[in-house]
């Protein structure tokens, strides 16, 4: 299951090495629903978004940034 925790990871993976090159990269998963939801809702709270009075919704795409690096979580299609 992805995590906050391997989002970090990875990013600072990605960022650590010289022979990647950074500029407009985005990496892309696709996550079955439980876990794109479930992750969905832990950056959420992660980020602290529900302490300015915003309610949880859940987002079909989520993206993150960390640095250079750009994440972008989809639900993978099981019907394909």
């Amino acid at each position: 299951m992805m995590t906050y925790e391997n989002i970090i990871e990875i990013a600072s993976e990605v960022a650590n090495n010289e022979k990647i090159i950074k500029s407009n990269l985005t990496l892309v998963y696709e996550l079955d629903e439980t876990n794109h939801r479930k992750l969905d809702e832990s950056l959420f709270y992660k980020t602290k978004q529900h302490e300015s009075g915003i309610k949880f919704e859940h987002q079909e795409v989520i993206e993150v940034s960390i640095g250079d690096v750009n994440f972008k979580f989809i639900k993978k299609n099981l019907e394909n």
